[in-house]
C-alpha cells in the first residue's frame, strides 16, 4: 500500500475519533450547566449559546497563526498538537465546579483546535493530484461519521453514566487519536524557502472592492445559513427534554435528533455531488435554502420528539447541501488565481455565524422561549432565499449580475 493510501486512512480514523470525541459532550452540555448550579430557564439557554459558540469564535480567530505554524513547522505536528488538545479539553470539564471554568475549557478547546485543516493540507501535500478527490472525500466522511456516532455514543453513556464520566470517556477516546496521529502518520517535511519579494496583487479596500457581487452575495448567505441552524443546534438538547417529559432515556433522545440531521446530511452532500453539476448550482442551493426555511417552522409547532426526529432527519437533507452550494457558486465566479483570498473571506463568514448564532440564539429563546428560535431560523433562511433568487444567476444567467461578475473577475 502506497505511503499517502496508508496515511489517509489512519488520518480518516483520527478524524472520526476527534470528531466523535468533540460530539460525544457537546450535545449534553445544557444538562451539565444544570448541574453546576444553573437553574434558571433563562440563564441556562443563555449559557448553553455562550459554550457552543465561543469555542466556534477562538477557532476562527486562531486558525491563520496555525496554518502559518503547519507551514513552518509541518502538519504532523498539528494533528497530533489538535487532537491532543481535544482530548485534554474535552476531558477537563469533568472536574471543573463552575460555568466559568466550563466556558475557560471551551475557550481553550476552540484556541488548540484545527484538526480538520492540518489533516486536509497534509493530504493535499502527500497524494497524487488524479488521487485528490478520493483522499478529501474520505476525510470528510471521517468528519461525518463522528458527527453522526458522537451524540449516539453519547447518548447511551450519558443515559448509564454521569456526565462527568461521559467527559473523560470522549476524552480517552481522542487521546486514542491523538495517540494514533503520533505513531501512524508520517510525513517526510521540508519547508520551502521563502522567495524573493515579489509584486504582489492589489489588497486592502481596493482589492476587496474588485471582486464580483456574487461573492458578497454567498458572504452573506454563508454567514445567515450558520446563523441560522447554529442559533437552533446549542438548544435542542433543553427543547428535545421539553418534549420528552419523564422519559428515562432523554440523553439517548438527544443524541438520535442530533445524529439523524448529520446522517441526512451524509445522504445530501452524496447526491449532490454527483448531480448538482447538470442541475444547476444556483437551482440546487435554492432548493436546500427553501427547504431549510420550510422544515425548521414546524419544529416550533410539536409535542413530541418523534416528529421532531423525522422534521430534523427531512430538513438535514436540505441543511446538508447550503455550503457545498454556496462553495460552488463562489467557484463559478472566482477566477482561480483568487480563490485563496476568497475562500479565506468566507471561512470568516463561517466561523462568525458559527459564534454568532448560538449566542443570538441563547439569548433570544431566554427572552421568547425555545420554540420562537424555529420561527426566527425559518425567517433568516427565507430571506437568504429571496436575496438569492432575485441576485445570483447561474453560469448560464444572462442578468446585469451575472455580466457584471464575470467582467469583474
Amino acid at each position: 500500500m502506497p505511503l499517502w493510501q496508508r496515511n489517509l486512512y489512519f488520518m480518516v480514523a483520527v478524524q472520526t475519533l476527534v470528531t466523535g470525541t468533540f460530539h460525544i459532550a457537546t450535545p449534553f452540555l445544557p444538562f451539565f450547566v444544570n448541574e453546576l448550579g444553573v437553574s434558571d430557564p433563562r440563564h441556562l439557554q443563555s449559557w448553553s449559546g455562550i459554550l457552543l459558540g465561543v469555542n466556534a469564535l477562538f477557532t476562527g480567530l486562531m486558525s491563520p497563526l496555525w496554518g502559518s505554524l503547519a507551514d513552518r513547522y509541518g502538519r504532523k505536528p498539528m494533528l497530533v498538537r489538535s487532537s491532543a488538545s481535544i482530548a485534554i479539553f474535552t476531558m477537563l470539564p469533568a472536574f471543573v465546579t463552575s460555568p466559568y471554568q466550563l466556558l475557560i475549557c471551551r475557550i481553550l478547546m476552540g484556541v488548540f483546535s484545527g484538526y480538520s485543516a492540518a489533516a486536509l493540507a497534509l493530504a493535499a501535500s502527500i497524494t497524487p493530484a488524479n488521487y485528490l478527490g478520493f483522499a478529501l472525500g474520505w476525510l470528510q466522511t471521517g468528519q461525518v461519521l463522528g458527527l453522526v456516532l458522537g451524540p449516539l455514543i453519547g447518548g447511551v453513556l450519558a443515559d448509564r453514566f454521569p456526565l462527568r464520566s461521559v467527559f473523560i470517556i470522549a476524552g480517552c477516546l481522542g487521546l486514542i487519536g491523538a495517540l494514533l496521529a503520533a505513531t501512524m502518520v508520517h510525513e517526510d517535511f521540508h519547508p520551502v524557502a521563502t522567495p524573493p519579494t515579489e509584486p504582489k496583487e492589489k489588497n486592502g479596500l481596493v482589492g476587496l472592492l474588485s471582486w464580483p457581487l456574487t461573492i458578497y452575495i454567498m458572504f452573506v448567505v454563508i454567514f445567515l445559513s450558520q446563523f441560522a441552524t447554529r442559533g437552533v443546534e446549542p438548544l435542542m438538547p433543553l427543547y428535545v427534554r421539553e418534549l420528552a417529559g419523564n422519559n428515562v432515556n432523554i440523553n439517548t433522545l438527544v443524541g438520535l435528533t442530533v445524529a439523524m440531521t448529520g446522517l441526512a446530511q451524509v445522504i445530501a452532500v452524496t447526491v449532490l455531488g454527483r448531480h448538482a453539476r447538470s442541475w444547476g448550482y444556483k437551482r440546487c442551493l435554492l432548493i436546500c435554502l427553501a427547504g431549510s426555511a420550510l422544515f425548521y417552522f414546524p419544529q416550533g409547532m410539536v409535542a413530541r420528539v418523534s416528529p421532531l426526529i423525522a422534521l430534523r432527519f427531512i430538513q438535514g437533507l436540505f441543511l446538508g447541501g447550503l455550503l457545498p452550494m454556496a462553495n460552488a457558486l463562489i467557484a463559478l465566479f472566482t477566477p482561480s488565481a483568487k480563490r485563496g483570498r476568497v475562500y479565506g473571506l468566507t471561512q470568516s463568514a463561517f466561523f462568525l455565524g458559527n459564534f454568532s448564532g448560538p449566542l443570538a440564539g441563547g439569548f433570544w429563546a431566554s427572552l421568547l422561549g425555545l420554540r420562537s428560535i424555529f420561527y426566527v431560523a425559518s425567517i433568516l433562511l427565507a430571506l437568504n432565499f429571496i436575496w438569492v433568487w432575485r441576485e445570483v444567476k447561474d453560469l448560464h444567467g444572462t442578468s446585469k449580475h451575472s455580466r457584471h461578475d464575470r467582467s469583474s473577475s
